[in-house]
């Protein structure tokens, strides 16, 4: 085994120890989610179980032929290829999916005893959660529930710290931010990538979580508070779960009903903008839902509209407009004034259609209509950074920050090894202390900085 290799299973087990002395100490830090006992659990371990299927067939010239030896073990690593036969026809998973627990006292015993990488648990209420079909699982309602993560809100931080490798072989062009569609090197479309999380990211997942919040689910839905969890995810964004036995039978459709609304897609606008006398209307912000947001939808939208590079007739007369646009708009009750010239009233509702589009709230849309989505269990540690899933109300949101507050791993020092001369491992904040970059060095760290790197993937145990 290389020193690499032997590295990559020290900081497995290293983790997954750590995980487990937390577990043992903190046993109260899990959050029971109630009727636990009709949840599907997904466990992710820290090693991944591989399987070689053997299959018979017929060669070209009609020869009978076997591949595979359907050995199955685990490994520390992504194999590639089966250690037993060779063949590259391996099957290879980290996840246990249709777990059960029958209380509190069964799921405790079983998260201290494997330590996992990552615990999940069902929105979704099962007669028989452990039914390995969902078919036969006879769902009986589901929370509704809401994932707001920074990786989806297309923020130009990104630039500044997530970075690509391109995979083909003999290349070794890296770049940050995004990578292209192919390699500007030598043409490859195969990247590896490495996302990161920083204080920026975090700071707008929770600008939309307090939006989703405070503007729909409750001032719109009328959800009493009580009723709504709020939690950090111990990654890169905040999760919100509704637990009001009025949404439980909502079906799939019904849940993209919700999704829609939230994200302001499908409004008839030609409802809501109209011609009153000579003035062109939008209506007051005292009206409820959308009619009562589309003045700051609006007001938002031509703020930025010298950033946007559409390619409808009114943008231009829009960005010509822009102070008298916004002066209008500002008014009590608002109107779109004439000042801003060249934009008439369908040009108006074409407008108001896109605002509400980027006014609306950013969610991620699977999880909210899957009827059958898991969800991190709150209280338990997310192995990609050793954070805490955090539970939150709503008045500690405001204050709440992932960087110190999430840390649960914080004894001691550690001292590790970074794997990357380039792209290297961008500056990152854990406490009151910031570290990096770092590049192919060994540097020894407070635990909880180094259980972050250890989890990212960019470093192992020295």
């Amino acid at each position: 085994m290389s020193n690499q290799n032997q590295g990559f299973t020290s900081t497995v087990l290293k983790l997954r120890f750590m995980f487990h002395e937390f577990y043992k100490s903190n046993p109260d830090s899990i959050d029971i989610p109630n009727k636990v006992h009709t949840r599907e659990f997904g466990i992710q371990s820290w090693d991944y179980h591989w399987y070689c299927p053997k299959r018979r067939g017929r060669d070209e010239s009609g020869r009978n032929t076997t591949t595979g030896c359907g050995q199955s073990g685990k490994s520390f690593s992504n194999l590639k290829e089966c250690p037993k036969c060779g063949s590259g026809d391996i099957q290879t998973t980290t996840w246990r999916r249709h777990v059960g627990y029958l209380n509190r006292d069964e799921l405790i015993k079983d998260i201290v005893s494997i330590a996992p990488h990552s615990v999940y648990h069902s929105a979704a209420f099962y007669k028989i959660p452990v039914a390995r079909h969902m078919d036969e699982k006879e769902w009986s309602g589901a929370e509704l529930v809401f994932d707001i993560d920074a990786d989806h809100l297309d923020l130009p931080c990104a630039k500044d710290h997530d970075a690509w490798r391109c995979n083909a072989e003999g290349c070794h062009k890296t770049g940050a931010g995004t990578h292209p569609e192919n390699c500007p090197d030598c043409g490859g479309a195969s990247f590896s990538t490495r996302k990161w999380v920083c204080g920026k990211c975090l700071a707008e997942a929770k600008k939309h979580t307090v939006k989703l919040f405070d503007e729909f689910i409750v001032n719109d839905f009328g959800f009493d508070p009580e009723s709504i969890q709020l939690n950090y995810s111990g990654h890169r964004g905040y999760h919100v779960r509704i637990r009001d036995p009025r949404v439980y039978s909502l079906d799939s459709s019904g849940r993209i009903q919700v999704v829609h609304y939230i994200m302001g897609l499908g409004l008839n606008t030609e409802k809501v903008i109209v011609t009153q006398g000579n003035v062109n209307r939008v209506p007051d912000r005292v009206f409820p839902g959308w009619a009562g947001k589309m003045a700051d939808a609006i007001i938002e939208f031509v703020r930025n509209i010298d950033s946007y590079n559409g390619p409808e007739r009114w943008v231009k007369p829009l960005k010509k407009g822009k102070i008298a646009a916004l002066d209008g708009l500002l008014r009590k009750p608002p109107i779109l004034s004439k000042e801003a010239k060249d934009i008439g009233i369908k040009s108006w509702q074409e407008i108001a259609e896109k605002a509400a589009e980027f006014y609306g709230g950013e969610i991620d849309r699977p999880v909210t209509h899957d009827i059958h989505r898991v969800i991190r269990l709150i209280g338990s540690l997310n192995g990609k950074t050793g954070f805490l899933v955090n539970p939150l109300t709503r008045d500690a949101l405001d204050d709440f920050d992932p960087f110190q507050d999430a840390i649960a791993l914080n004894d001691g020092q550690m001292k590790v090894k970074f794997l990357y001369k380039s792209p290297g491992v961008p500056r990152f904040r854990i406490g009151d202390e910031t570290y990096g970059p770092y590049y192919d060095e060994s540097v020894e760290l407070p635990t909880a900085a180094a259980a972050f790197v250890l989890c990212k993937g960019v470093a192992i145990i020295e």
